[in-house]
């Protein structure tokens, strides 16, 4: 199912209006018509946001995945790298504080852009993760509990 598939699935079930949902978004009517038909592929972060909120739903379920508890997201790796921008979208939309952070819109960004960005953000995961984990395994052998 296409993100527009579950759009358009989760405002009827909400029992919602195309046309209450563009007055919220501040779009016209057409435009949510064209997220729900998927002729508009990106949709701008500050509108997604706003469209999960509306939906009462998370980004992730909204872009097909549902929620998985934290230890099974935990023992999953970091993909070793981008190489589409769905993917790598769908990546960036997991981690919305870090893009909004740094000031970056990914729905301004040519597909290039949203892969190198979201590769970026893979790197400094890796670098933040290896420096806690040697702090972590060092603190661990001090306390004698390896």
């Amino acid at each position: 199912m296409s993100i527009g598939e579950r759009i358009k699935q989760r405002r009827k079930e909400k029992k919602i209006s195309v046309d209450f949902i563009a007055r919220e978004l501040g779009v016209s009517s057409s435009t949510v018509y064209r997220y729900e038909d998927s002729s508009i592929e990106k949709i701008p972060i500050r509108v997604f946001d706003k469209l999960c909120e509306i939906l009462e739903v998370t980004p992730a379920e909204l872009m097909g995945n549902s929620a998985v508890p934290c230890k099974i997201v935990e023992t999953n790796p970091l993909p070793e790298k981008f190489n589409n921008p769905q993917d790598a979208m769908e990546f960036i939309l997991k981690t919305p504080t870090l893009a909004a952070y740094g000031g970056y819109d990914p729905s301004s960004m040519t597909d290039e852009m949203i892969v190198e960005f979201a590769n970026e953000l893979l790197r400094q995961f890796r670098y933040v993760s290896l420096s806690f984990k040697e702090r972590y395994n060092k603190k661990n052998e001090e306390e004698g509990h390896y």
